[in-house]
């Protein structure tokens, strides 16, 4: 029996990788300011941290889409320098 082998945090989850524009501080701290999904780009109109750890952030955000507020949940994943959302998302 083959097996494939995971050499990332991210590829074993159902997932969709998307741009990100995003504001990094000397200390450490990102805030996700828009992101693109199905060539659409949205600003994100808040956020807060769901949950982090040593590899991995996870955040609550608001997105703007017209005039109307939508959630999404942003990961992203230090080590790649990659952003993702749920795949059931796109």
């Amino acid at each position: 029996m083959s097996a494939t082998v995971s050499y990332t945090s991210h590829d074993y989850l159902a997932i969709t990788h998307v741009p990100v524009i995003a504001s990094f501080d000397s200390e450490g701290h990102i805030a996700p300011l828009y992101v693109r999904i199905n060539q659409e780009s949205y600003k994100i109109a808040s956020f807060w941290i769901r949950s982090a750890f040593a590899n991995t952030i996870e955040f609550n955000c608001k997105i703007i889409d017209g005039q109307f507020l939508k959630p999404l949940v942003l990961t992203y994943y230090k080590a790649e320098d990659v952003w993702a959302i749920p795949e059931n998302c796109t």
